[in-house]
């Protein structure tokens, strides 16, 4: 139960300090409403049929919640770093395979409260609240969650690395993003279909999105160890 209790610590830890800074919170919040009221202003109206603005609302939301992921992970290491806070815990005895986890699951707690606010915000400015369901939209907080998942989860490890570097923040950017395009693609596809029709009619997306999340944190929690030390 050990380990169970450090992560559950280091969680407390790392959401405290998330909430506590209501700079970021506000930050990560209105540029997320702005990205979507910029595609929602910008194309308005023009798109009648229910599958084009069920793909315009799928680029959308993962746009918007993937730029406020990376500047959410961007933190995940700078107050340690800053403090020397990360070598204490480490002295603490904390498994540096613990310390990933726990700051995976903060991580994507957070992003997916995220979700849960900016969803229905981007589903109303796009016309598609009034005919997605209670079920379809829990499918797509599923979904939206396992692809959250995977994006932390190469995400963490990555910060971890490019944090201490010069240019840290765009250094994240720029090695993330083409790892979690697996990722971005088989969500942003199985977003489009539970708002065109309401189910997932080709698995293979969602099979691509699960596998991909599971590679990524199987893989991540392996190299944790090395990062963390370096």
């Amino acid at each position: 139960m050990k380990p169970f209790r450090q992560i559950g610590a280091l969680i407390r830890k790392d959401l405290g300090l998330q909430f506590r800074s209501k700079e970021t919170l506000a930050l990560i919040f209105v540029f997320s409403v702005l990205v979507v009221l910029i595609f929602a202003f910008a194309f308005g109206p023009i798109f009648p049929e229910r599958i084009e603005r069920g793909k315009l609302t799928a680029s959308v939301l993962w746009a918007a919640f993937v730029f406020a992921g990376i500047i959410t992970l961007n933190r995940s290491f700078t107050i340690e770093h800053a403090h020397a806070a990360l070598q204490g815990i480490r002295l603490t005895g904390v498994d540096a395979g613990n310390l990933y986890l726990s700051k995976v699951v903060s991580n994507v707690i957070f992003l997916f409260l995220l979700e849960i606010v900016i969803t229905p915000i981007a589903l109303q400015f796009l016309d598609l609240l009034d005919v997605v369901t209670v079920g379809i939209l829990l499918k797509l907080f599923g979904v939206l969650s396992i692809g959250t998942l995977g994006f932390c989860a190469v995400g963490v490890l990555l910060a971890g690395m490019s944090t201490s570097a010069n240019g840290g923040e765009s250094l994240l950017s720029v090695i993330l993003l083409p790892l979690v395009i697996p990722i971005i693609m088989g969500g942003a596809k199985c977003t489009v279909s539970l708002l065109v029709t309401g189910g997932l009619e080709n698995r293979f997306w969602l099979k691509l999105l699960i596998g991909y999340s599971l590679v990524f944190l199987a893989s991540a929690y392996l190299l944790a160890e090395a990062v963390i030390e370096e």
